[in-house]
């Protein structure tokens, strides 16, 4: 629950928006090595030329776009485009873009998820061009194949490298173009390092050719690249403009761009979904419509996917996480087991396994199994998670009311933690303290702490963090102006960005309107508006403005994907019940919530005990007394003697008694 970077202590929300990358919208592979045993996936990299003849340079790039082109849709191939590889390679440091590409693009090849690399080379003699081409596959990229063409010239690059792609596959197709003035643009656009050249490159090349496709696709990411919306809908008007004569699977990843320029999801995922449906092979595209699914919360939609792409890639140990987790998300327990158990096969030796299978047993409410998974973890690697992996087991013990148990289980993470020099096992005391059941003393152990003079600023930024802390407990708890005085406190330190946070939530008590305007003068910057809404959120939630919160909340939850840790469920939950929509929290509060045990978040206690509270309302409102009272009782057990101002200690003890 907190970590040792002072820039990291608090995260005021876990909100996941989830983003798909523009550099990768023409196709996007697993980021994994892994193999398929039903496909291959191939990256053919940059022809070396050979000729002696600088004037044929171009045709390096050209010839791999056309074989590229011409395999595309060939059974057993899913192709690699240079988008992707490109994409890899700014990440692990760009080389020059028009070296030979076995040796500059190779790495980002396999990184991008190749199984297999054709390299080639080209050479000039007389009135013949010859092509030669190897492909290396398997681990250790062991020559595979050789294949050598010869074309007469006047064919051209895209005549010689047909015959290529022929000799490698019968199912390879023309190619788009046969118009070497078009195919020379778009190549020398590729590798233009000004995107303004790229996209008169680009320009040129649908001038030569108005029905190639791929120009205006490059054409469209090369505006993407630059954030222009104008320009991407004009080459998007462009192509549709020739109808059916440019290919539907370019016409689509046009499109697929200008919706992600314009952030509209139902467009994104329906060319995402006419993509997979082009390109049944293809993983990458299935998990990048998974993903879209996911961050919609689209969790069956999104499990669909993530298994027909695990089944395209089935040693990928991210997909198996991934399905797992979305399987998770879905209440299935079973397939999300059945996948991380794939994924510990693949991955072995790796604690993260046991830690995810943790985390979907904690979510799912199977507490003593969750405990096991995440000690298992430990065993695997005890520095795994920073020893964090016993604070998730005691919190695992604490959910089935052991709070002895849980104590024990703490004891042991603080002796982990104090072996590794932690500077904050008084603030983790504290926390945990308040989260079960024994707030007075929490705040007394975190007052103490927060006082000790810290002389670093790493030190002085945890004692700040403290303060920020106190606020939002005191906040809890009823005392405003005490709340506003440790904020004071934590701003005269070296304040993380949770000092500024709890110094606003602490000011006067106003009316809606004013929070209103305090919120847009705090949060003035451009791109500021979700952050406002939330800490806005915040403060109605700890005012009881429940019916004004509940349409921040609302939104908020809509626009953000899931995140096994995330709080924003209950928080709506909370503001539902509180309004009389307790059938609208249903579903908000059926799971647990993994408590991070990464980094300190100044809102745990506004869900932890909270939901067990919100989870009772909504099964005593189902007629599920029993199961309702054994949540009331547990949730009064971990609030402790000490209640907060919202009067649910009081509701539940009532209730219970019945």
């Amino acid at each position: 629950m907190f970590c040792e970077s002072a820039a990291d202590f608090v995260r005021p929300a876990r909100i996941a928006i989830s983003a798909l990358s523009l550099a990768l919208l023409c196709s996007i592979p697993s980021c994994s090595r892994s193999r398929s045993v039903q496909t291959e996936r191939l990256a053919i990299v940059r022809f070396e030329n050979l000729s002696g003849d600088p004037s044929l340079e171009w045709m390096g790039r050209a010839a791999s776009e056309v074989i590229s082109g011409e395999l595309s849709g060939a059974p057993g191939i899913v192709i690699i485009p240079f988008s992707a590889v490109q994409a890899v390679d700014r990440m692990l440091g760009s080389r020059p873009i028009a070296a030979p590409g076995i040796s500059a693009e190779q790495p980002a090849a396999l990184a991008a998820g190749a199984t297999e690399i054709l390299y080639g080379r080209i050479a000039r003699s007389g009135a013949t061009l010859r092509l030669d081409g190897t492909l290396f596959g398997g681990k250790r990229l062991h020559i595979e194949r050789t294949v050598s063409v010869a074309s007469e010239e006047s064919r051209g690059i895209i005549g010689a490298a047909d015959s290529l792609a022929r000799s490698l596959s019968t199912a390879a197709h023309p190619f788009e173009t046969r118009n070497e003035n078009a195919l020379r643009n778009y190549a020398e656009g590729l590798e233009s390092p000004d995107s303004g050249q790229a996209a008169q490159n680009f320009s040129n090349a649908v001038i030569a050719d108005p029905n190639f496709g791929r120009a205006y696709v490059a054409w469209a990411q090369s505006a993407a690249s630059r954030r222009d919306r104008t320009e991407a809908d004009h080459v998007l008007e462009l192509a549709r403009a020739r109808g059916s004569a440019i290919p539907e699977s370019d016409q689509t990843r046009i499109a697929l761009i200008a919706a992600e320029l314009h952030g509209d999801s139902a467009a994104t995922a329906k060319s995402l979904s006419t993509l997979a449906r082009l390109n049944p092979n293809d993983a990458g595209l299935l998990r990048q419509l998974a993903q879209l699914n996911l961050s919609v919360r689209n969790y069956a939609a999104a499990a669909h996917n993530f298994r027909k792409a695990a089944r395209l890639a089935p040693n990928d140990p991210n997909l198996a996480n991934q399905l797992g987790y979305t399987a998770m998300y879905a209440g299935d327990l079973a397939g999300a087991k059945q996948a991380l158990e794939k994924y510990a096969q693949l991955s072995a030796g790796d604690a993260n396994p046991a830690d995810s299978l943790g985390d979907v047993h904690f979510y799912l409410g199977q507490f003593s199994d969750a405990e096991k998974y995440y000690r298992q973890a430990l065993r695997i690697s005890a520095s795994f998670n920073g020893g964090g992996e016993l604070l998730k087991a005691a919190f695992a013990r604490l959910m089935t009311g052991d709070v002895a148990g849980a104590d024990g289980i703490f004891n042991e993470y603080i002796a982990a933690r104090q072996n590794g020099k932690d500077p904050a096992i008084e603030y983790r005391r504290a926390e945990w303290e308040f989260l079960s059941g024994r707030r007075r003393g929490a705040m007394e152990r975190m007052q103490t702490f927060a006082a000790k003079p810290g002389v670093s600023v790493p030190a002085q930024a945890i004692n700040s963090q403290a303060y920020a802390q106190l606020a939002i407990w005191q906040l809890e708890m009823g005392d405003r102006a005490r709340a506003h005085d440790f904020a004071v406190k934590a701003m005269s330190k070296t304040p993380p960005p949770a000092a500024a946070v709890s110094l606003f939530l602490t000011q006067p008590a106003a009316t809606l309107s004013e929070w209103e305007a305090r919120s847009r003068r705090f949060f003035s910057g451009a791109g500021q508006e979700r952050a406002r809404e939330l800490v806005l959120s915040y403060a109605l939630l700890l005012s009881k403005e429940f019916k004004a919160a509940e349409p921040l909340l609302e939104n908020i939850y809509t626009h953000s994907g899931p995140e096994p840790q995330e709080i924003m469920p209950v928080l709506l939950a909370w503001a539902h019940i509180e309004n009389g929509a307790t059938e609208k929290a249903a579903p908000l509060i059926a799971h647990n919530p993994i408590l991070n045990s990464a980094q300190a978040d100044l809102f745990t206690s506004l869900v932890f005990p909270r939901w067990l509270f919100l989870r009772a309302e909504v099964l005593a409102r189902q007629g599920r007394n029993d199961d309702a009272g054994r949540n009331y009782r547990l949730f009064l057990r971990l609030s402790g003697p000490d209640p907060q101002i919202f009067g649910e200690e009081t509701r539940a003890r009532q209730a219970s008694e019945k």
